[in-house]
């Protein structure tokens, strides 16, 4: 008994002596401040790590990093980013439980400029003389000089400044070269922009003119947005066909009312010099009777007509307008075979029971089954329907045209061929029970449906792809370039289809 007594008082000796024995150890190690970093030397704009290497197990972290970014921190290993050069010091605080010490180490961070690269961007390159330009320096590296350098290039005064981002007055006219040359004492750099600037001569003109839309429809009007280069101070404008047949305004809206093309001229002048632009066949104007939408493609494929109903396109494909139309006067619109201009339901274009035309011009050299246009029909077969597609076979069934409902449909099919690389004029009339095809001019099929077909429904309407599948897929896409796409909710007579082939 008094054995387990004694060994008791002895482990509880040993304890309590390991107790003290630690306290006295912790006691033993005060708080000693000391830090480290991974450099001490970066160019401007190059950050640091630092890194704690104190004694006696701090707890928290004051730093101060003048000249860095942020300026403070409270972690132990902070990332510090400097972007001025010069020396900086570094100042940490450590502690614990109610003790602290501090560190100063000055001129610890040494912070060097980095090579310059020189570049800059300009508020306007082409200028009347007696006007300005502003440069802004977008050179890197830090530069502390600039030497701007502003020369003719057929030769007279060079402009110099020394400004970072200098605003320059041109009173001689001419075409300049803008040199920027950057410098630090890392080195220097120097970017040249040969003919950057046009500086206009004060006296000279240059007439031009713009449109939206090169077409109309008989009744409709365009806006003329005078562009002439120079000083302007008056203008003289003659619009064959149009009303007014002239003006003076510097953007006059001129309506038309009959088909046909018509020239446009401009005369800009100013109080030393004049100029004139006129171009043939400017504009096109179609009939405007019973029109339900204009698609000329010139540039873009916006409704020029009443309804001012424009298109998508709801495919990954393009449509560009880089190719010229038939009379290598406007555009035309190229469908590369992934596309389909996706016109968005609008009861002008539900055409039901009624009369109606459809015309465009194509070109195409693909033989394979191609949906030229397609109005509802995204359920199929019985589905309310029209359409024209070309290609489902290479002998009877080379154009074929159709009106259809829940009651059937009726299909033309032609051997006609279009797929020539050749441009051709296809319009689609439907009177009744009539149905026509007219190609460049001349009726090439016709059909009696028996019926009157209910054509349309909810659904939109497609131009160079067949929708399926119950709407939002695509099918049968064209490729091959579509130019003056029209729709008319009426029949067009025989000498109105010539007259639109003869335009």
């Amino acid at each position: 008994m008094k054995t387990k007594f004694n060994i008791t008082i002895l482990l509880t000796i040993l304890v309590l002596g390991l107790i003290i024995s630690c306290q006295d150890e912790l006691e033993e190690l005060p708080l000693r401040v000391e830090f480290n970093s991974e450099s001490q030397n970066v160019v401007a704009g190059q950050s640091v790590v630092f890194t704690d290497i104190s004694e006696g197990d701090p707890s928290r972290w004051s730093w101060k990093f003048e000249g860095g970014t942020p300026s403070t921190s409270a972690l132990s290993s902070p990332e510090i980013m400097y972007s001025t050069p010069g020396t900086y010091p570094v100042q940490l605080t450590i502690g614990k439980r109610n003790d602290s010490v501090s560190i100063v180490k000055d001129a610890f961070i040494t912070v060097e400029y980095g090579p310059v690269s020189a570049d800059f961007t300009e508020s306007a390159t082409s200028i009347t003389q007696g006007e300005s330009v502003s440069f802004t320096d977008l050179s890197q590296g830090l530069p502390t000089s600039w030497l701007w350098e502003f020369i003719p290039v057929e030769g007279g005064n060079t402009l110099t400044s020394n400004e970072q981002n200098p605003t320059i007055t041109f009173n001689d006219f001419g075409i300049y070269t803008v040199r920027l040359t950057v410098s630090n004492p890392k080195g220097d750099d120097v970017t040249e922009k040969e003919e950057l600037l046009n500086v206009i001569d004060i006296t000279s003109i240059e007439a031009d003119f713009t449109t939206e839309f090169k077409s109309t429809y008989g009744g409709g009007s365009i806006q003329f947005n005078d562009a002439t280069l120079g000083t302007v101070n008056s203008w003289t404008w003659t619009f064959e066909g149009g009303t007014p047949a002239s003006s003076t305004e510097k953007n006059p809206v001129v309506s038309y009312s009959s088909p046909g093309r018509y020239k446009v001229k401009l005369e800009a002048s100013n109080d030393f010099k004049s100029s004139e632009k006129e171009v043939v066949d400017y504009v096109l104007v179609v009939p405007g009777n019973g029109l339900v939408a204009l698609y000329p493609f010139d540039g873009n494929w916006n409704d020029a007509g009443p309804n001012n109903v424009d298109p998508t396109n709801e495919e990954s494909g393009s449509i560009s307008f880089d190719n010229m139309d038939r009379k290598e006067l406007n555009g035309a619109a190229l469908f590369d075979g992934e596309s389909a201009l996706v016109v968005p339901d609008h009861p002008a274009f539900n055409f039901g029971t009624e009369d109606f035309s459809i015309s465009c011009w194509i070109k195409t050299d693909i033989t394979s089954k191609m949906m030229i246009w397609q109005e509802s029909g995204a359920n199929g077969g019985g589905d309310n329907q029209t359409w024209l597609r070309i290609g489902d076979n290479t002998t009877s069934r080379k154009m074929r045209f159709a009106v259809e409902d829940d009651t059937g449909g009726a299909i033309i099919n032609s051997d006609h061929g279009v797929s020539d690389n050749e441009w051709h004029h296809v319009v689609c009339t439907r009177s009744g029970t009539i149905t026509n095809i007219f190609v460049d001019g001349e009726v090439i099929a016709t059909k009696d449906t028996g019926v009157i077909k209910n054509v349309s429904n909810n659904q939109n309407f497609k131009i160079g792809a067949q929708e399926t599948g119950g709407g939002g897929s695509y099918s049968n896409k064209y490729t091959g370039l579509i130019d003056e796409f029209i729709l008319y909710d009426r029949v067009l007579p025989v000498d109105e289809i010539k007259a639109l082939y003869g335009l």
